[in-house]
């Protein structure tokens, strides 16, 4: 049985000819999963729960000074753009209940699509009962995504993404870095497939209206795709060759990180299907807004392209991990995205309700009931330690 100090093996330098050379002993793979699972007890965690502590993350400078500046910078752009908090909330209360539910539901049901297509990246990498591991079910993996989505709307930085692949690790004994590789690949194929229906979405919904800027913004995001592509290749060619450069004592993890994020694009029709599902919902979400609040103009067709543009764009927006949530910078650029098909005396009150509503959904809910989740699964871990 191969472990993982077991993986590369170097003798001491030999000289051949006035030349000194490394002599390779042996180079095998990596330890399978099922060598983590029982190894893991044993060894050191990979990442400790103060490095991943959000109470420390929440509290810290880093993530308030930029919240702060963040709420400075909406109430001037509430104040800039002359919204009405009176005519706001009148837009509000005008909302259509039903497809603001809608909304809401489809939401929510993203996160059953998002544990279906975990498992299956998780389970591409060898993390399966034939090689000792017993994934858990659905529902326990929607809720470690929730709680992801949790870490992400109270801290930057993206945290949850981690916490998620330590969640798993706490419950299953597996590798962090091989689980956050899984993450890693799930993120790249939500770029590829956020872009292929954002792009298009954008050309019918604007057609010959495209500004500048937003195309400078396409050009960035498709060369973040390229390059993002282009680093796996790279990954997969160079394995042995950019592990030489590594200190010892950090190739396990090298390793593991290699195989979870390459490992995990098997099976692509089936995951390319659920993440276009994801999309679809996150779209659908902010359609049924648009309709509770009669906010854009035009047929069923443009409702629905402008729907995807303004939904997928604010995906793109919380991508960034200058805020927890993208509060502040999501807000900015909703307001600057219904800009374009939204007109009238009346429309940045209607464009102010629909932002609200939508945040509503997006940030308040998963700060409230992600909050509720976190407690009940950590208070379930803690009498299980205690009995």
């Amino acid at each position: 049985m191969l472990h993982n100090n077991d993986e590369v093996q170097f003798e001491k330098p030999i000289t051949i000819e006035g030349r000194s050379k490394r002599q390779k002993k042996r180079s095998l793979p990596p330890a399978s999963p099922s060598d983590d699972a029982r190894g893991a007890a044993a060894s050191m965690p990979e990442i400790s729960p103060e490095q991943l502590s959000l109470r420390k993350k929440l509290l810290n400078w880093r993530t308030l000074l930029p919240l702060v500046i963040v709420v400075i910078a909406l109430v001037f752009l509430a104040r800039k753009t002359d919204i009405n908090p009176q005519k706001t909330l009148a837009a509000l209360s005008s909302a259509n209940i039903a497809f603001f539910c809608a909304a809401f539901v489809i939401y929510y049901l993203s996160f059953g699509l998002r544990a279906i297509r975990w498992r299956l990246l998780l389970e591409n990498v060898g993390f399966t009962p034939a090689n000792g591991i017993n994934l858990p079910r659905v529902p326990k993996l929607v809720e470690m995504i929730y709680i992801s989505f949790f870490a992400n709307t109270v801290v930057p930085a993206k945290l949850g993404d981690l916490y998620r692949a330590y969640l798993l690790r706490q419950e299953i004994k597996v590798s962090t870095t091989r689980s956050f590789g899984t993450v890693l690949a799930e993120r790249l194929l939500d770029l590829i497939v956020l872009l292929l229906l954002f792009i298009p979405a954008l050309l019918v919904s604007l057609r010959q209206n495209l500004p500048s800027q937003l195309r400078i913004g396409l050009e960035i995001l498709l060369g973040a795709v390229v390059a993002g592509i282009g680093g796996l290749f790279l990954l997969r060619l160079g394995r042995e060759y950019i592990a030489q450069f590594l200190p010892q004592r950090f190739r396990e993890q090298y390793y593991h990180f290699q195989e979870g994020t390459l490992g995990s694009f098997r099976r692509i029709p089936l995951l390319s299907l659920l993440t276009l599902g994801v999309w679809g919902c996150e779209a659908l979400r902010f359609f049924f807004i648009a309709l509770a609040l009669h906010l854009l103009p035009g047929d069923l067709l443009h409702i629905l392209s402008a729907s995807i543009f303004i939904g997928l764009g604010e995906a793109l927006l919380t991508a960034i991990p200058a805020t927890g949530g993208g509060l502040g910078l999501v807000e900015g650029g909703m307001v600057a995205m219904l800009a374009l098909f939204t007109q009238g005396s009346d429309a940045v009150n209607r464009a102010a309700a629909a932002i609200l509503l939508d945040r509503v959904i997006t940030f308040f809910s998963i700060l409230v009931f992600g909050f509720i989740v976190f407690l009940l699964a950590f208070g379930k871990k803690a009498r299980r330690r205690a009995s």
